[in-house]
This record gives C-alpha cells, sequence and structure tokens, in this order.
C-alpha cells in the first residue's frame, strides 16, 4: 500500500518582492533581518522538511499578487495569511498536475 505524500508549502520570496513585503508587511520584526539572511533560513528550512518525510515545495511569491489576495480575503499581511497563500498556491500546483502527488 502506498503511503500518503505530504507536502509542504516553504515560502519563496525573491530580493524586490522581499523588500516590498518589508515595508508593507503588518509583522515588520518578521522581515528585520537581511535578503541574504532570510534566503539562508528558507534553503535550511527547506531541508529540514525534506529530511522530515515531507515532500517540500518552494512557492515562490509575487507580493503584488499576494497583496491583492489578502485585501479580497479581508486579512492583513502577517504569518497567518502568507501561510494560507502558500498552501492555496501548492494546492493549485496540485491540482492542476504542476505537481503530482
Amino acid at each position: 500500500m502506498k503511503t500518503q505524500d505530504r507536502y509542504c508549502a516553504i515560502p519563496y520570496y525573491r530580493r524586490n518582492p522581499y523588500d516590498y513585503l518589508r515595508k508593507i508587511a503588518m509583522d515588520k520584526d518578521t522581515f528585520s533581518m537581511s535578503y541574504d539572511e532570510m534566503r539562508a533560513i528558507t534553503e535550511a528550512r527547506y531541508h529540514e522538511m525534506e529530511e522530515s518525510g515531507f515532500k517540500a515545495c518552494k512557492i515562490d511569491f509575487d507580493a503584488e499578487e499576494l497583496s491583492d489576495w489578502c485585501n479580497r480575503q479581508g486579512v492583513g499581511m502577517n504569518p497567518a495569511s502568507r501561510t494560507r497563500f502558500a498552501m492555496m498556491k501548492l494546492k493549485k500546483l496540485i491540482d492542476t498536475s504542476i505537481l503530482l502527488p
């Protein structure tokens, strides 16, 4: 019997959107580190999740898309909303067979 694959969405920011997110996020302390520091933490988290048995998926964040989504959902830009956004994007990748379960 095949076991169920477990996916994990890892928000993956590019340099320019990261700088923009630093300005508009409600949790500015989350973005107090430099882009390079954040990128190193993200890479470490990705590998930790893979080693834990998850299929870690780097979810590229477009800051304007995220901002628009938060506005449509009526939520602030905070860790919970970014997590929901990443999970929604991951689900779309799986549903459209871009990522095969």
